[in-house]
Formats: structure tokens, C-alpha cells, sequence
């Protein structure tokens, strides 16, 4: 494996060509986890909970260029753990006005001490830090519960501003807390996306998703930092309203079932906007030899590493019953690989 080096990301985000191309794999299921560091850690945590030496190592061993720290703001939820110890989410229990009060905002003390930890045991290593910065709408969504939310929309608006005022007050004091320190670029999502395009109408969807999530976009940009968008589903529409906000990286490119083509959309918006992933996670990582992995990461390179842009990635998270060796393959591939800057001839 090579080493870890945060410029071949920044690179990608500059569209500065290079031979070597990222690799950012961010969340995968802790059963890949436990593998992969030989260890038993709960199945319930998410790989960014871990101890910071336990972090850096997974990553050295995921083959990353980035470390990703965050954490889960569980606020609302009513989950549910499964036989082998994963919490599954159920629903958000934030019905009215009167459940407000049992909103609850996490320790900023704390998290700056993880932080801080995160940030000494990837110094002297050419680790980059992606900061996944907390957001008001989709908290807000896990917290009223996603079916509620969208009937709220129309029926009870005046409780999910409230609600999304209050998360974003608190939203706002952690993303200024971490971007005093060096972090190399900031991660903001949105969950409201499914495989066909939007759950909300565009007005709704500004209404409350983007309004807020532009104003973080703002403070990111206002700070020089990269603004990494994670938002799954059907977005090739939205690309334009994306970077009228100002991102930089969109991931993760879902191939929703044939209806998104990340090739297509690296030639419309290729030298304006960083791709990071679209190797499909129930596609050729689920279901293909690691001779057919191997094949399908050469032929995104081949076709998106173009004057820079693109960073390797999963279209979503390594979910635990992708084999082992497909990962591997998936790794070494992008490892090995060496860019020479000739575009694949299309049919």
C-alpha cells in the first residue's frame, strides 16, 4: 500500500492532473472495520467514533488520503438495535411543540477534545482532516421522523422552523469551533434524495433544506476551506443550484439503478466541480470478481481523472456484505494505478 497523502486530494479539488488519484472511503460498516484492524469493536459505532489511533489505522489500512471526523447527533431519534447490534432508525419522536424541550445539543467541550486528539495523532503523518460538519435539516429530518417531516412541510411548517432554528444555533457554534483549527475541508449533506430525484417540491426543498445549508456554505467559503457535499439519490439536476452554493466535491454519485451517469455529468460540469465516488457499492463491489472491480475503478479513471477532479470512492458506504477482497481490489487498483492523461475513446 502507498502512503497516505492529503495533496493528491487537494489536487483533485484544484483540477490540478496528476498520476496518482485519491482515495476516500468515509463510512464503512464496523464489521469491515473489525476486519480490517483485527479488532471487535460494537457494530452499533461508526468508524469515526473510534479511538483516534484506531482511526488512523483504518484508514492507513482503507488505503485513504483523508481522515474523516465527526459525530452522530442523536437527537429525536427512536432506534432500534438488530441481532448483531447495529442500531436500525425507527423514527423521530418530535411530533408538536411540547416535545422541544427534549431537544438536546452535544457537548462542544468534548468534541474539540476529540478533535484535538484526532488532529496530534495525524501530525507528522500526510494525513488531510475532512470536518463532517453537523446540519439542521437533516437532523431536524431524523428527529420529526422522515414521513412526518415531509407532511409537515405542508401541514405543520411553523414547528420544523422552530425546530431547525434551534438545531441551527447550535450548528453554527460547532462549524465556528472547528474551523479554528487545521482542518482541511468541510463536509455538509442532505438526506432528502432518493434514486428518482427529491422527496420535497424545489420551493419546499429551499425552504428546508438549502436555505440553511447555504448559509453554511457561506461560512466554509468565507474561511478558504473545500466544501465537500454529500447528498445521495438523483442530484444531476440540482448540480447548477450546488454550485451556485459553492461546492467544490460532490459525492457520492449514486448510479441510482442507471438513472445518474457520473460520466455525463464530468463532461458538463467537470472543470467546475471535484466527483467523488460512483463505484457501486451493489453493483461490481457487491456482486463482481475483484478481476471486474479492478476493471471498473480503471475505467472511472481512465474516463474522470481528466485535468484533476476526481477523488475514488464508493457511491455510498461499504456496507457489510461487500467481500472483503472486492474491497482490497478496489484499493490496490486505485494504488497502482498511474494516470497518463489520455482520455478514453468513447464509442
Amino acid at each position: 500500500m502507498r502512503e497516505p497523502d492529503k495533496k493528491r486530494f487537494l489536487n483533485a479539488v484544484r483540477h490540478i492532473e496528476s498520476e496518482e488519484i485519491p482515495l476516500y472511503e468515509i463510512d464503512a460498516d464496523m464489521s469491515i472495520v473489525n476486519r480490517m484492524v483485527d479488532k471487535n469493536y460494537p457494530l452499533s459505532l461508526h468508524p469515526f467514533e473510534l479511538p483516534a489511533a484506531s482511526v488512523v489505522e483504518l484508514n492507513s489500512r482503507m488505503g485513504n488520503d483523508m481522515v474523516y471526523f465527526s459525530h452522530v447527533w442523536r437527537v429525536g431519534r427512536k432506534e432500534k438495535a438488530d441481532a448483531e447490534g447495529r442500531r436500525n432508525y425507527v423514527d423521530g419522536e418530535i411530533k408538536n411543540e411540547g416535545d422541544l424541550e427534549s431537544l438536546w445539543f452535544p457537548d462542544l467541550d468534548e468534541i474539540e477534545r476529540k478533535l484535538t486528539d484526532l488532529l496530534e495523532m495525524i501530525q507528522g503523518t500526510r494525513f488531510g482532516l475532512v470536518y463532517g460538519a453537523q446540519t439542521a435539516p437533516f437532523t431536524s429530518t431524523a428527529a420529526i421522523g422522515y414521513q412526518d417531516f415531509c407532511i409537515y412541510t405542508i401541514e405543520k411548517p411553523e414547528l420544523i422552523h422552530e425546530v431547525q432554528k434551534r438545531l441551527h444555533e447550535y450548528v453554527l457554534r460547532e462549524m465556528e469551533m472547528a474551523m479554528s483549527y487545521p482542518i482541511d475541508a468541510v463536509k455538509i449533506g442532505s438526506g432528502l434524495i432518493i434514486n428518482t430525484g427529491p422527496m420535497l417540491s424545489p420551493p419546499a426543498m429551499e425552504d428546508f433544506e438549502f436555505a440553511l445549508l447555504r448559509e453554511q456554505a457561506r461560512l466554509i467559503k468565507q474561511q478558504n476551506l473545500p466544501l465537500f457535499f454529500h447528498i445521495d439519490g438523483q442530484v444531476t439536476p440540482m448540480i447548477p443550484l450546488f454550485l451556485e452554493m459553492g461546492v467544490d466535491i460532490l459525492n457520492p454519485i449514486d448510479p441510482c439503478s442507471g438513472m445518474q451517469d457520473i460520466y455525463a455529468i464530468k463532461k458538463q460540469y467537470g472543470d467546475r466541480l471535484t466527483l467523488c465516488g460512483n463505484i457501486d457499492i451493489d453493483g461490481v463491489l457487491l456482486k463482481g470478481t475483484p478481476e471486474e472491480v479492478a476493471a471498473d475503478v480503471k475505467e472511472h479513471i481512465e474516463r474522470l481523472a481528466q485535468g484533476g477532479g476526481y477523488i475514488a470512492a464508493s457511491s455510498h458506504n461499504l456496507h457489510q456484505l461487500i467481500p472483503m477482497e472486492n474491497i482490497y481490489a478496489f484499493r490496490d487498483t486505485v494504488h497502482g494505478y498511474r494516470f497518463q492523461g489520455k482520455e478514453k475513446e468513447q464509442p
